[in-house]
């Protein structure tokens, strides 16, 4: 069965012009620091502190909650207006860099029994994609975080997948209209979804004329740990699945453990290893690498890791190089 995942995904990879091919490889690293790290806006001010790192990053991802008015305490100092003021927006945009920013599209909240709550949804991604116009830049990529995942819920006409695909209909279709020019990806969880699980996902959207730009994997590591067997042919699948519709597939490298800088590095690097071993037998790099934290401490904060600089051990730039290397993508220095 292994061998007939990697004949599966070298056919489906097969069918990739050589264009794609270029144009994906021009835009591979993705980084996206935990969202209240204490000096995420010392990135865009000491520059000199994460030279490699900056250079080698094609896309950088800020959450949702980082474009509102009124921000949540998780983002910390890193509000919108603090952004704004140290010129994050205006700065990547002087780089080359891309922007990209994971918002919610179906969450159990938007699930409503009337059109309210999609329209909610609606409204506010369209608010976040207008901030970041307003700060001087655009987004180039919005990441709908698990909307599958929530979309469980009985509320939002769960375990059925038919329903959110439903939903995605109509959000992904408005947002579209209103910034033509942002490429809308998918995020999903494995292992609450599987291989076949994936593949229906994308057939559905499909369907809808609502195919995802690209689909990025949310790895649970504390359920890679319970099963590593099926970690590897589950991903070649998945990725197979990702090529046959001729969208990039990317994985998400983060810890989950929020408590200490070592602690977090140390799952990231599980992690990634098991992503390395999974995709170095079909001798293939994912479309996208995506560093990326959501780490949450004991304590309830969302700060872990440090981001500088890079070259200290466990901070997520030399983390970002350390991957990098690992899965020998060169991306073409653009950085100023």
């Amino acid at each position: 069965m292994h061998v007939l995942f990697l004949t599966l995904l070298l056919l489906a990879t097969l069918l990739l012009s050589g264009d794609a091919q270029t144009r994906r490889q021009s835009e591979t690293i993705w980084f996206a620091p935990a969202p209240g790290s204490l000096d995420m806006r010392r990135l865009f001010e000491a520059p000199h502190e994460w030279p490699r790192a900056r250079r080698v990053i094609d896309v950088f991802k800020f959450y949702q909650q980082h474009t509102m008015r009124n921000p949540p305490e998780l983002v910390g100092p890193n509000s919108y207006d603090a952004l704004v003021r140290t010129g994050a927006f205006r700065t990547l945009r002087d780089w080359g860099k891309r922007i990209a920013l994971e918002a919610g599209s179906v969450k159990e909240f938007y699930c409503t029994a009337d059109e309210s709550g999609m329209r909610e949804s609606i409204r506010g991604t369209v608010e976040s994609l207008n901030a970041v116009q307003e700060a001087g830049a655009t987004v180039s990529y919005l990441t709908m975080d698990e909307p599958f995942l929530s979309g469980l819920s009985p509320r939002c006409g769960g375990p059925a997948l038919e329903p959110t695909a439903d939903r995605l209909q109509v959000y992904m279709s408005a947002v579209r209209r209103a910034h033509p020019a942002t490429q809308i990806g998918l995020i999903e969880a494995y292992p609450t979804f599987g291989p076949d699980d994936f593949a229906r996902m994308l057939h559905l959207m499909r369907d809808r004329g609502v195919l995802p730009a690209f689909l990025h994997v949310d790895v649970d590591l504390n359920a890679l740990r319970r099963d590593r067997d099926n970690f590897a042919p589950d991903m070649l699948r998945i990725f197979s699945a990702a090529v046959l519709h001729r969208i990039p597939f990317g994985i998400i490298i983060w810890g989950n453990n929020g408590d200490a800088d070592a602690l977090y590095a140390a799952d990231a690097r599980r992690l990634a290893d098991a992503f390395h071993a999974a995709l170095e037998g079909v001798e293939r790099t994912p479309d996208h690498l995506i560093i990326q934290s959501w780490a949450e401490s004991r304590t309830g904060l969302r700060i872990t890791p440090q981001n500088l600089p890079e070259g200290v051990p466990n901070t997520h730039t030399t983390l970002l190089n350390e991957f990098h290397r690992k899965f020998q993508i060169f991306a073409v220095p653009r950085a100023r």
